[in-house]
């Protein structure tokens, strides 16, 4: 329903200028992790990457065990490298998403940068996002017409703005029966994430002004697509 892409998440060491005061290369941390099977952690540069690929490759193998099928080495292969094409370049973790013992998977990424001048007017379409450790964040629903199959596909953003400093975290737009399938454990991974700043002290996001008030009551959950 609405899109956040154009808040300019950074994390590399290039992109000094876009950060906050204080800013340098691993002072600003974002940490988390996610405890369900089937989350791989996919590395920002890889050296060898058939290697990479064929490890991975191996590790599902065993992994799924009597469920692998020898015709879905290939597949399997393919989905490992394309993820590895498709992981954000701002991206401070991103995850492949493997639910199922099948060639079946989703992307999910958590990045952060400077606040932007202005945030973009959808945010006050969402939910707000509480949280323990990164604070109020807004929660957005995607949806993204699939031209080929015709199928609408559902994606979550939620976005946390402290004053100088954003983390985005995304689950990617993926089948409706798949996003159902994995929202819980997208949440369960932001519950996890911590920002810290340069001096080490917890980085926590505000709701956005200009979201109405009314809206701090919404349950979020209610506002997820399960179809």
């Amino acid at each position: 329903m609405t899109d956040i892409a154009e808040v300019p998440p950074a994390t590399s060491e290039n992109d000094d200028e876009r950060m906050p005061q204080g800013w340098a290369a691993g002072m600003w941390r974002l940490t988390g992790h996610s405890e369900v099977p089937g989350w791989l952690l996919l590395p920002a540069e890889v050296d060898d990457r058939d290697a990479w690929v064929q490890a991975q490759l191996a590790e599902i193998r065993t992994a799924w065990a009597e469920h692998w099928r020898d015709e879905w080495a290939e597949p399997v292969a393919a989905l490992l490298g394309a993820a590895l094409d498709a992981r954000p370049d701002e991206a401070a973790l991103a995850f492949e998403l493997w639910p199922v013992p099948a060639p079946l998977v989703a992307q999910v990424s958590a990045s952060f940068g400077a606040r932007p001048a202005a945030l973009p007017d959808a945010v006050r379409e969402g939910d707000l996002y509480p949280t323990e450790q990164l604070g109020d964040g807004v929660l957005l629903v995607r949806e993204l017409p699939d031209p080929v199959t015709g199928i609408t596909l559902i994606g979550t953003d939620i976005l946390f703005a402290s004053a100088e400093a954003v983390v985005l975290v995304r689950l990617e737009p993926t089948l409706p029966e798949l996003h159902a399938m994995l929202i819980g454990q997208f949440h369960a991974f932001v519950h996890t994430l911590e920002f810290l700043g340069p001096d080490g002290t917890p980085v926590r996001g505000v709701a956005p002004e200009g979201m109405l008030a009314a809206r701090s009551d919404a349950d979020w959950a209610d506002s997820v697509p399960t179809r």
